[in-house]
């Protein structure tokens, strides 16, 4: 039995080389077009597009492999005969960028071929898997849905993607069908085989984020959609309180008609809306919410599988290779060209080789690496280190090697914010179980407190009480110096002339905003956040940010040095939250988040400690935009509700 199984994986590992080398070596090697030596003489790549594969290339340009002055990026709007080869070079300044044919209904089987290969070496238990007629409605249903997504937003879809496709017909709507059913009948098998352990794995989606290149929503989305429906399906209760979520799509939806914003999703990509109208912005919700409901109900019933020290040594193994090929990546332009596509990164990663890098101003520079933001692989990291405290006691090998590699890789990620938050709950766990006495205690709370006050800079409490609660606002009227001032903006700002309590509220956001730094970006949100009464209850819908880039004129400079605005987003998942779900949504989630964390110190102290950890990051990150690290914290939340005091 061992030597079957051994033979599976070589034959498993065989195929994936093949996987990743044969799509990009395809190419007419008996013609006499030979690859020539890249210079800024770039006429014979103009002539012999589609001629060449990237291995022939970079068989005879192998300098491309490691200099950092050529990038090689993707171009999905080839066609099929093209994939893999040479589409064009272009030179801007000293760098050489170099597109690479690829088409979007090739990436959708080969890269989901490859991650339900990858997924199969997991150990299955079940090993007889039959699928019901019903489930092949429901996945008929998903499948559908996802076509309806594609409909609804061929603004997106048509810009980027789809080569072959007319988006206009019918039949390419049948085509996208099939291959959507053929994905999730197949992945249904694979990861329902292997069920039980897959929850000790889910580190590993860190790296293997997941988002065919040229579509817009997580490979994963695929199953974990048909896990809600299913559930939905299948408990009564559920389907019968589920009348509140249709009145609420078709609230947001509502919202939408007539309004037409679109957003270029760039690093979040996966977890975005793009198109904002009626039918997308009710595909898209009911997808989120029913990938949601998979993602609760599947934790809920795998949370006895947990296997915490495993679980700790798959969030080590994971952040070393997410370090070693990150920089491997930015430093190598091959390596970040197929990090990108293997591991269905959002965004490429960076091409800065300097792990710590500093500022004109002296500062440190985050470091993202592979992963597209740096401030939640800081948590990431942070979250590693914390683990391997609370789960890995003894000190040996795995232990030294998983704080070496998360110290690196936090520090790189330069996440104050991450460090303050570890270090206050590891003194915390150090003082429940020594049981300190008082002033020991009070020795070891003053250095996350010093430190926080450091991070700030001490200079910054100098600045007068009134500068602190109005610098916010006065960031968002900078930026709304076009004529259009957003109704949130012009509320706060009426706020100055009254006396109650969201008067001091506010003051004490706007001066926490301040001293973490986030006064621009803050502003910025206000300045943008333009809700009815309506909308602000109840949000505009999961996910979706297209209304909030859209619906306000502001400047698109930045105050701070006049160079161009960007894609900023507000680095707070709480205001997030606020968009999408309204200050209700907002309240139900502190509500929850809260009693999990009172009721988890009851239960099981360490993961009282996860959940603050997870609290104190979300109001200053956007860690809520990336499916992984939704997946994480919410193994978290709901674990306390699960298990008795150990």
């Amino acid at each position: 039995m061992k030597l079957v199984n051994k033979k599976i994986i070589f034959i498993k590992i065989f195929v994936l080389i093949l996987l990743f080398l044969i799509p990009f070596s395809i190419s007419d090697y008996t013609d006499s077009v030979i690859p020539e030596k890249i210079t800024s003489d770039l006429a014979f790549y103009e002539i012999n597009t589609c001629k060449i594969s990237l291995n022939e290339f970079l068989i005879h340009n192998l300098n491309v492999v490691y200099q950092d002055h050529y990038k090689i990026r993707f171009n999905n709007y080839s066609s099929i005969g093209c994939f893999g080869q040479i589409t064009g070079i272009d030179q801007i300044g000293y760098t050489f960028y170099i597109s690479i044919g690829t088409n979007t209904i090739v990436n959708i089987f080969l890269q989901s071929f490859i991650w339900i290969l990858i997924i199969s070496f997991i150990p299955r238990k079940k090993i007889n898997q039959k699928i019901k007629f019903l489930d092949q409605i429901l996945l008929s249903f998903v499948s559908l849905l996802l076509c309806l997504l594609v409909y609804s937003e061929k603004r997106y879809y048509d810009n980027y993607i789809f080569f072959e496709l007319d988006l206009q017909k019918q039949t390419s709507y049948v085509y996208l069908f099939i291959y959507f059913f053929t994905i999730a009948y197949v992945l249904k098998i694979v990861l329902e085989g292997r069920s039980d352990t897959l929850i000790n794995f889910l580190p590993f989606l860190f790296l293997f984020i997941g988002v065919i290149s040229g579509l817009n929503f997580y490979f994963l989305l695929i199953y974990l959609s048909y896990l809600g429906v299913k559930n939905i399906f299948s408990n009564k209760k559920l389907r019968n309180n589920f009348y509140l979520v249709n009145l609420l799509i078709f609230f947001w939806s509502y919202q939408a008609v007539g309004r037409n914003f679109y957003l270029k999703p760039d690093k979040i990509r996966g977890l975005s809306h793009a198109d904002y109208n009626f039918l997308s912005v009710m595909v898209w919700s009911y997808l989120t919410i029913f990938t949601l409901i998979g993602v609760y109900y599947f934790l809920k019933k795998k949370l006895k599988e947990l296997d915490k020290t495993l679980f700790t040594k798959n969030f080590i193994l994971s952040g070393a290779i997410l370090l070693f090929i990150g920089y491997l990546g930015s430093s190598m332009p091959f390596v970040n060209f197929a990090n990108y596509y293997f591991f269905g990164q959002t965004k490429y990663g960076t091409d800065n080789s300097n792990l710590f890098s500093v500022n004109f101003w002296g500062e440190s520079e985050a470091w993202r690496g592979f992963f597209p933001s740096a401030e939640t692989v800081g948590e990431f990291y942070a979250l590693t280190i914390l683990l391997i405290f609370l789960f890995i006691k003894k000190f040996n090998f795995i232990s030294f090697f998983g704080y070496s590699i998360s110290l690196i890789g936090l520090y790189a990620a330069n996440n104050k914010a991450a460090l303050v938050a570890l270090i206050l709950c590891l003194f915390l766990k150090i003082n429940a179980d020594k049981e300190l006495k008082q002033r020991t205690k009070l020795i070891f709370f003053s250095v996350p407190v010093f430190l926080l006050l450091y991070f700030i800079r001490f200079d910054n409490f100098t600045y007068s009480i009134d500068f602190l609660v109005n610098k916010m606002i006065e960031m968002g009227i900078g930026y709304s110096s076009l004529g259009e001032t957003s109704t949130s903006l012009m509320y706060l700002a009426d706020l100055s002339d009254s006396n109650n309590f969201f008067k001091v509220f506010i003051s004490l956001f706007s001066a926490l905003a301040f001293l973490i730094n986030r006064s621009e970006l803050w502003g910025l949100f206000f300045a943008r956040y333009n809700p009815g009464i309506d909308t602000f209850l109840f949000g505009t819908g999961p996910f979706i940010l297209s209304n909030h880039y859209g619906d306000m004129n502001i400047s698109s400079t930045r105050i701070s040095t006049g160079t161009e605005l960007g894609f900023l987003l507000p680095h707070s998942s709480l205001l997030l939250l606020l968009i999408f779900f309204g200050i209700l949504g907002l309240l139900v989630f502190l509500f929850y988040i809260s009693l999990t964390i009172i009721r988890s110190k009851n239960i099981n102290y360490n993961f009282y400690l996860i959940n603050l950890f997870i609290l104190l990051n979300l109001i200053k990150s956007d860690s809520l935009l990336y499916l992984p690290s939704i997946l994480i914290y919410l193994l978290f939340l709901i674990y306390p509700y699960k298990l008795k005091k150990l």
